[in-house]
């Protein structure tokens, strides 16, 4: 069982990235953990979810957005956090289940795909990619942040 905090620096644990550090196109190294059973009713219930209600030809499967928590983990990984981060948007694109019945591998992996000022904040915006264990697709996302200048 992977939580979150095991895989990812809190803001000001490490010096955090400034936005002249991050590089367009640059790629974050995997980053692997385990997402069980446990994990998703831990989820399922901070979120005030009702497992029942997702389930695939009758096998239960975690609420998709469980990958939400480990996002920033993938970025991390190669840029630390700097203090006074503000997540400005997301964009997720699920392919495939976590079931809720077993421990799955997950294995994570993206990039900056830009960096931009606007009306004088500083953006960052990064893609992840999770597949499982085996290299099935699970989930895309698209992150965009704002970091203090």
């Amino acid at each position: 069982m992977t939580r979150p905090s095991d895989i990812k620096p809190r803001e000001g644990d490490v010096p955090g990235t400034t936005f002249e550090q991050y590089v367009i196109g640059e790629t974050f190294p995997e980053v692997r953990f385990t997402i069980t059973p446990d994990i998703i009713d831990e989820y399922t219930r901070s979120v005030d979810g009702d497992v029942q209600a997702y389930k695939i030809g009758g096998r239960p499967v975690a609420l998709p957005s469980v990958l939400c928590v480990y996002l920033m983990a993938v970025m991390y990984r190669k840029y630390p956090p700097l203090q006074g981060g503000i997540m400005a948007g997301n964009k997720f694109s699920f392919h495939g289940p976590i079931w809720a019945d077993e421990e799955t591998e997950i294995v994570g992996t993206g990039k900056v795909e830009n960096k931009f000022e606007k009306r004088g904040r500083r953006y960052i915006q990064y893609s992840a990619t999770f597949k499982n264990g085996r290299g099935e697709h699970i989930a895309t996302a698209v992150n965009t942040s704002t970091f203090p200048a």
